[in-house]
């Protein structure tokens, strides 16, 4: 993808990986939008014409109005990149707040974006979705080689997470797909 003047939106956009891909989106000519649940204003300061969002993206409004925002500002999104993620619900025995907390930003906040920005993508046949899917952040206390049941339990919902973005992300290419061979 030529990223020169594609409007692209970063979550998690504050540090590590996240202002790293803002980086290099606006190196490589981007209209680019941080978004974090801290603002990133000092990685934004560092990329002309860019603009940093504080958002909550645990809740479905949330992701609605960064999407505003960040339309109000660059127009129609040409890739957001879901990048922001929490590293909460580790152990089954958490309270359920937790793991609503960590299902709330590390899976719905893929299919709360994906919903808002489908039909704009939908409508012009074109239109990417990316995002940030690593078992170790969702099971930091899981090492190499640990088998006890409680890691096991971790690691497969980690693994289903993943399934999940996977198959969100497959889900608009599949989407984008049809409509382009219909239209």
């Amino acid at each position: 993808m030529d990223l020169q003047d594609r409007h692209v939106v970063v979550t998690g956009a504050a540090g590590g990986i996240g202002s790293a891909l803002a980086r290099r989106f606006h190196a490589a000519g981007a209209r680019v939008v941080l978004a974090d649940q801290r603002s990133p204003d000092s990685v934004a300061a560092e990329l002309p014409g860019s603009i940093a969002l504080a958002v909550d993206l645990s809740t479905e409004a949330g992701n609605i109005e960064l999407i505003d925002a960040a339309e109000r500002e660059f127009g129609i999104v040409d890739l957001f990149f879901a990048n922001a993620g929490v590293a909460l619900g580790t152990d089954p025995m958490d309270d359920e707040e937790i793991w609503d907390l960590s299902f709330a930003i590390n899976t719905h906040a893929h299919r709360w974006a994906a919903r808002r920005l489908l039909p704009a993508w939908l409508d012009r046949g074109e239109g990417y979705f990316c995002s940030t899917a690593s078992a170790r952040t969702c099971v930091p206390s899981c090492s190499r080689g640990t088998a006890s049941p409680r890691c096991r339990t971790s690691l497969s919902a980690a693994n289903q997470w993943v399934g999940s973005t996977r198959a969100t992300t497959r889900a608009c290419q599949d989407l984008l797909s049809s409509r382009s061979r219909a239209g």
